[in-house]
């Protein structure tokens, strides 16, 4: 069954309340004069997530946590579980959107490169391409820009409906 996607305001995306102000799991999309199309789907943080960019991983109930080699393992949101990156900072149980698909911006750790394979990592929402044994891939997402040697930054990202992939040996 093919899953509607409303129209929405950019302003509305940069937002979290208290209050839901769409029903949770909506996917909104808009055609950004930038970044081309992008869409978002609406969520509830469990959990405090920080700023903008950091990538989340979506549990029952379209509640999202900071995606984590934690959050994403084996038996907890792993394989397959949808991810996307906050588009605002949300305190526990607040409301917001979350990337799913086109440009946009995720939090990674440093150094990571333009177009490798993304991972899980100890940092709860950034990513990296470290590869590092015990975390797990994220398919569908790639940097669109290299982050060189800063520490924790928000990159350019293109979001292909990430998922949490298989873990890394």
């Amino acid at each position: 069954m093919a899953q509607a996607i409303i129209g929405i305001n950019p302003s509305q995306i940069t937002v979290s309340t208290s209050t839901a102000a769409f029903k949770l799991g909506t996917v909104g999309g808009y055609d950004d004069p930038t970044n081309g199309y992008q869409e978002f789907v609406y969520g509830r943080a469990d959990g405090a997530i920080t700023a903008a960019g950091y990538l989340c991983v979506e549990e029952t109930g379209f509640d999202f946590t900071l995606a984590s080699t934690t959050s994403t393992a084996p038996g907890a949101s792993g394989f397959g579980t949808r991810c996307g990156a906050a588009q605002a900072a949300m305190a526990d149980n607040e409301y917001g959107w979350f990337q799913i698909y086109g440009k946009g911006s995720v939090r990674t750790l440093a150094s990571a490169a333009k177009g490798t394979r993304l991972n899980s990592t100890g940092t709860g929402g950034a990513v990296d391409d470290d590869g590092t044994a015990s975390s797990e891939a994220i398919n569908g997402l790639v940097l669109g820009t290299a982050t060189g040697g800063s520490a924790a930054t928000n990159a350019d990202a293109i979001f292909s409906y990430p998922t949490v992939g298989e873990t890394l040996a």
